[in-house]
């Protein structure tokens, strides 16, 4: 099984057909034991739970939900986190559609923090404006969506298609998994809102951690 670059987008990876189930499975596997181990900065966790308000732009909601969208929300950071591990092309930094979106995530944190003062957290802007990435455009993207900067497929690695697949996968996972588990996927909806509550919320633990691998130092 390889990954290969896609002609004239270094930062996209190609995965044979007959290798995409293989490699699903792969990461879907990895995503869940990095979702059970790893640890996180609890900044990191507060803005993870918050995805439910900020994607949903909602005032309250129920321990039982904020649980739910915050095991939803780790299993798409993890899925970055797997797939930066496992495939070189995810840890690109060039071109200028990437550019443009880091451009524009930098600013709009920038702009967050300016308005939010010293009270305001880094993470909580970046989730914020995490936030507002996911809601301005469709859950899933085409590849040749003419406006917008299209994260799913501007993020270097995998593309859109493959990891809306990887997030279908490692739901369906967890709500078949184990409620007792010490970071429990889902089982619970979301304000009784459909299978598609949790795919919004997955991609915004995906682009929150896409979107902080910007502020790393070289």
């Amino acid at each position: 099984m390889e990954a290969l670059p896609v002609e004239g987008r270094d930062d996209l990876a190609l995965v044979a057909e007959d290798d995409v189930e293989e490699l699903l499975q792969a990461l879907a596997e990895e995503t869940f034991e990095h979702a059970e181990w790893d640890e996180v900065p609890s900044d990191v966790s507060t803005a993870l739970a918050s995805g439910l308000f900020w994607v949903m732009q909602l005032d309250a909601a129920t321990d039982d939900a904020v649980a739910d969208a915050s095991a939803a929300a780790r299993l798409g950071y993890m899925a970055r986190v797997a797939e930066w591990e496992r495939l070189p092309a995810a840890r690109g930094s060039n071109g200028l559609m990437l550019a443009g979106l880091r451009d524009a995530v930098e600013a709009s944190v920038a702009e967050e923090l300016g308005e939010g003062g010293t009270d305001q957290s880094f993470y909580r802007a970046l989730g914020e404006v995490t936030a507002f990435f996911v809601r301005r455009e469709p859950l899933d993207v085409p590849y040749d969506a003419e406006e917008g900067l299209n994260p799913m497929w501007t993020v270097p690695g995998m593309g859109g298609d493959f990891r809306a697949l990887l997030r279908d996968e490692t739901l369906l996972m967890a709500l078949e998994g184990d409620d007792d588990s010490p970071n429990a996927p889902p089982t619970e909806s979301i304000d009784d809102a459909s299978f598609e509550g949790f795919q919004w919320i997955w991609k915004y633990g995906f682009l929150l951690r896409s979107f902080e691998e910007f502020f790393r130092e070289e």
